[in-house]
C-alpha cells in the first residue's frame, strides 16, 4: 500500500521520540529514514517495470531510476554489464552493425551519469523556459566553452565555475556557448513549476529540447547506459539482405502497444531512486509507516550518540521491511535459471560438430 507524506504526520510517528509532525524536523527525520532503508535492501516498492522507447542507441533514464536490473526488446533478454566490465582483460568491445555473430553479443553498457537527456551536438548557448511564478530564481550552469576552456564567470565579488542565469519571461538566455556534450553539471533551488531547458544553435538559431528539470529537483543527475545495437537489433529476424528485421511491438499483456514509438520499445525492471518528501501529497518511497517509525527512531539514537539502540532499531525496521517483501513477493516463487550449456545458442555450441 502506498502512503503519502500527509498520512505520515497523521500517525504521527515521530511523537514517542518527541518530534511531532508539527516540527519541522519531522520531515528531515523522515526523509533520512527513508534514504538510509532504501540503501538497506530492494524492498517492496522500490523495484518496478518500466516501457520505454528507445530512438537512439545513448538510454538516459529518468529521474526516478536508481539502476536497471533487467532489460528485456522485442522479448529478447540483453545483458546488462556496470562500468568495469569494458576494463577487463580479454573482454572484446561490442561491435556496431549486424554480423553473423555481433548480434549475440549485444549488451546493455554503462556509461557516465548525466545532467540532460540529450547532449548539445556541437556548442551552443542554453535557454531555460520557466512559469512566471519562479521568476527570480537563479540556476548555476556549468561546462566548457566551445574552445573546452571550463566557463569561469564573475559573481558579485568572486570567481565561480559555470554561469548563473536568472529565470524571467518568456525565457532566460546563457550569455555562453556551451561545447558538446553541453552542460556538466546544474544547481538550482527548489521551484514552484519544472524548467524546460533548450539548446540553442549560434548560427541557425535552431532550438532542441535536452532537459526537463522537475521542480523538486537540485542537482540534477541522471544514469546513462550505451546499447551498441540499436536501431539495428538481430532478434530472432533478419531480412534476405542480412540487414535486421524490425520488431512489432505488441504490449505487455497489460499495457497496449505503444503506436507512436517509431524505434524499439523496451521493457525494463528499475531500482527505484529515492526521492526526498516536500509537500503533504508526496508519495513515500518507504510506505511501510511503522517500519519508517523504527528508522527514524534509530537516526535519533544516532544523534544522541546511543549507537548501539540505532543498530538495533535499524535492525527491527529492515525485519518488517523483509517481512512486508516475502508477504508480496514471497519467496518461493523467486526465479533461478541455469544455463547448463552457458548463454550461448545453439548453433555457436554445436559449431565443432555440425
Amino acid at each position: 500500500m502506498r502512503t503519502t507524506l500527509a498520512q505520515a504526520k497523521a500517525r504521527n510517528i515521530g511523537t514517542s521520540f518527541g518530534i511531532p509532525s508539527c516540527d519541522p524536523r519531522f520531515v528531515t527525520y523522515v526523509n533520512d529514514a527513508q534514504l538510509e532503508l532504501s540503501l538497506m535492501g530492494k524492498w517492496w516498492g522500490s523495484y518496478k517495470r518500466l516501457r520505454t522507447c528507445i530512438l537512439a542507441n545513448c538510454i538516459t533514464w529518468p529521474r526516478d531510476v536508481a539502476a536497471v536490473l533487467g532489460f528485456n526488446v522485442c522479448a529478447y533478454t540483453i545483458p546488462i554489464r556496470n562500468m568495469w566490465y569494458e576494463f577487463r582483460e580479454n573482454v572484446v568491445e561490442p561491435k556496431p552493425g549486424c554480423g553473423e555473430w555481433t548480434c549475440d553479443q549485444n549488451q546493455l553498457l554503462s556509461r557516465n551519469t548525466v545532467c540532460t537527456f540529450k547532449d548539445i551536438s556541437t556548442y551552443g548557448k542554453v535557454r531555460i523556459v520557466s512559469s512566471s511564478v519562479d521568476d527570480g530564481a537563479r540556476v548555476l550552469l556549468q561546462g566548457n566553452d566551445p574552445n573546452g576552456v571550463p566557463i569561469r564567470t564573475l559573481d558579485g565579488t568572486d570567481y565561480i565555475e559555470g554561469e548563473y542565469v536568472t529565470l524571467a519571461q518568456p525565457y532566460v538566455e546563457s550569455v555562453n556557448s556551451f561545447k558538446n556534450p553541453g552542460i556538466l553539471g546544474v544547481q538550482k533551488p527548489i521551484t514552484q513549476q519544472r524548467l524546460l531547458v533548450y539548446s540553442v544553435d549560434p548560427v541557425t538559431s535552431d532550438t532542441t529540447q535536452i532537459a526537463i528539470w522537475e521542480a523538486s529537483e537540485e542537482n540534477p543527475d541522471y544514469i546513462r547506459n550505451y546499447l551498441p545495437h540499436v536501431p539495428e537489433l538481430c532478434l530472432d529476424t533478419e531480412n534476405p539482405d542480412g540487414t535486421c528485421g524490425a520488431c512489432v511491438d505488441t504490449g505487455d499483456g497489460c499495457a497496449e502497444a505503444d503506436l507512436d514509438c517509431t524505434g524499439y520499445m523496451a521493457d525494463a525492471l528499475v531500482r527505484m531512486e529515492f526521492i526526498p518528501a516536500l509537500v503533504d501529497t508526496d508519495w513515500l518511497y518507504i510506505s511501510n509507516l511503522n517500519a519508517l517509525k523504527l528508522g527514524m527512531q534509530a537516526i535519533d539514537y544516532r544523534e544522541k550518540n546511543e549507537f548501539d539502540q540505532s543498530v538495533k532499531y535499524f535492525a527491527m525496521a529492515k525485519q518488517l521491511l523483509q517481512q512486508e517483501l516475502d508477504k508480496y513477493s514471497p519467496r518461493e516463487r523467486t526465479v533461478i535459471n541455469v544455463e547448463t550449456m552457458g548463454t550461448a545458442k545453439l548453433p555457436r555450441i554445436m559449431g565443432g560438430f555440425i
